[in-house]
């Protein structure tokens, strides 16, 4: 699927949904998922990982950034590598669980569930202000140290195709 094709497909789906703003989630599902090349099981564009999902799960190796040598992780999930990066900052290379879901909107409804859990209670307030939104949720959702300045170029490359 084309970028542009891929822009379109999540965007609409986004606005559809409502909650969050649709720049947001469309680039955020762009980066998560190399725009759609990447995704785990066709339709999981966030990276969503097993968590308590009792649903299908998929096997993949994925990199991750913790502030500790010795993370652990789920029942079946293997560390591959671990290397330090920065002070307190640990690169993995790991084998994770991530959900497999049957469309688009499964997993785009899975990620609004994901958001409005407590631990993003301070950032709810700010959902239609995707920068803001953005600040808040960084360093709880994702484990990339640059991931601020990385999802702010992704929102210029989803309004240039939209």
């Amino acid at each position: 699927m084309k970028k542009e094709e891929f822009v379109k497909k999540i965007y609409d789906a986004a606005v559809k949904i409502g909650e969050i703003d649709p720049i947001f989630v469309t680039a955020q599902a762009a980066l998560e998922s190399g725009w759609g090349a990447a995704a785990i099981g066709t339709y999981n564009i966030f990276g969503i990982t097993k968590g308590s999902w009792k649903g299908e799960c998929k096997l993949v190796l994925t990199t991750e950034y913790f502030s500790s040598p010795d993370k652990r992780f789920g029942d079946g999930e293997r560390v591959v590598s671990v290397e330090k990066v920065g002070t307190k900052r640990y690169r993995y290379s790991v084998y994770r669980w991530f959900r497999v879901y049957a469309s688009y909107e499964e997993c785009l409804r899975d990620h609004l569930a994901i958001l409005q859990k407590p631990m993003y209670a301070d950032a709810w307030e700010h959902r239609k202000d995707r920068h803001e939104f953005l600040r808040r949720i960084a360093g709880r959702y994702a484990t990339a140290p640059n991931y601020v300045e990385i999802m702010e170029s992704m929102f210029k490359s989803v309004e240039r195709r939209l």
